[in-house]
């Protein structure tokens, strides 16, 4: 399984938690099509354990640069989308422009039309303050 689709399926995982308030292990089996490698398996679970134990210093990332929207009137994709970018930017290896390309393009398919220069703004503000500091 390529990255893009592990990445996606977590995508998918956090929008339930985020509406649901939980991480639903049975949603992700059936989720994971034939072709999941342990890799890809691996990685979605260390995104969607790494969500849940960082969600509220996500959530106050997010706030923090959300500037002029409140939170709760987040469109639930576009905070799924913005949990898991803001996960991978401050917590994994991954380099930023991948984490910010990808998470781009799942929002032109899953959200609005304006939501990508939403998150790209508030994934800007993000990276810098993670790489500075």
């Amino acid at each position: 399984m390529k990255r893009r689709a592990a990445r996606e399926i977590a995508f998918k995982l956090t929008y339930e938690m985020v509406m649901t308030g939980q991480f639903n292990a049975e949603t992700r089996d059936e989720l994971l099509s034939d072709d999941a490698d342990s890799d890809s398996i691996n990685y979605i679970n260390d995104l969607t354990t790494g969500i849940a134990e960082h969600i509220d210093e996500l959530n106050a990332l997010i706030i923090k640069y959300a500037k002029g929207y409140e939170y709760d009137r987040i469109y639930k994709t576009d905070l799924a989308l913005l949990l898991l970018a803001c996960y991978e930017i401050k917590f994994t290896d991954t380099p930023e422009a991948v984490v910010v390309n990808e998470v781009v393009e799942i929002a032109k398919t899953y959200s609005d039309v304006k939501s990508h220069a939403f998150i790209n703004g508030i994934l800007a503000s993000v990276i810098k303050e993670v790489t500075s500091g």
